[in-house]
């Protein structure tokens, strides 16, 4: 289903720009036709140069939301380099990661924080950041559609003496058993056409269960809001490094 899904949408954007650069040689052959007959005129110079100007216009933006796709399917893989493991206080970096949470949504999500204080890590805290940035844009795009404003809260605390839990929770609109059933399924989207991959939550789900070695759970009922608990080890597992 991966590999299917990868083939379909990375076939949209090359195709468009294929169809537009193949259109783009057909106008350029018949411009040099003019040229060689001396049969160019102010508006044929024009019209090229416009159609020049569209053709290159769309094929970087077709090409460039193809790099973002391959960008979403290598975090998909989640690359494992040893050398991102460190040490880290997770309270300190789930406030930097929500700091740049706040500036980037604006005001349309309240993002809290709350933190158990000296909850020591050693692990991996770009993925970890990249789990927390998934579930923040996911709430912004599916819990709080059309620009609703809402709120999240993120706690984290220990959980025994060697994990951490982190709870992730917004007040949206839920989802329905159906929709939660599928959740972490690559490209499974209800707004694929407003642009959504339906990579989000499944990155998050390799993320958590593969290179931090924990588990995610999900609750959610329509209206009801929606609550994530994710349990990682203080200490990742090196297995998933090598």
């Amino acid at each position: 289903r991966l590999v299917a899904g990868v083939a379909h949408e990375i076939n949209t954007p090359v195709g468009t720009s294929l169809t537009v650069a193949s259109a783009f040689i057909n106008k350029t052959n018949r411009f040099e036709a003019d040229v060689a007959s001396g049969n160019v005129r102010r508006s044929t110079l024009t019209e090229f140069i416009a159609a020049s100007r569209e053709a290159a216009s769309q094929i970087m933006v077709n090409l460039g939301n193809a790099v973002e796709l391959i960008q979403s399917f290598k975090q998909v893989a989640a690359d494992r380099n040893v050398s991102d493991r460190r040490s880290f206080d997770l309270g300190q970096v789930t406030e930097q990661v929500v700091k740049g949470l706040r500036f980037g949504l604006r005001s349309q999500l309240t993002v809290n924080v709350e933190c158990e204080p000296n909850l020591a890590m050693n692990s991996y805290p770009g993925p970890y950041g990249q789990v927390l940035t998934n579930l923040a844009l996911n709430s912004a795009v599916h819990a709080f559609p059309d620009g609703a404003r809402g709120s999240v809260q993120i706690t984290a605390r220990a959980s025994g003496k060697d994990n951490v839990e982190v709870l992730f929770s917004d007040d949206g609109c839920g989802m329905s058993p159906e929709v939660r059933r599928q959740v972490f399924d690559p490209f499974f989207t209800t707004r694929r056409d407003q642009g959504s991959t339906g990579l989000g939550l499944h990155i998050v789900h390799n993320i958590v269960t593969n290179r931090l070695g924990g588990r995610i759970n999900l609750e959610t009922r329509p209206g009801a809001g929606t609550k994530i608990r994710i349990v990682v080890p203080r200490e990742a597992p090196l297995e998933f490094a090598a």
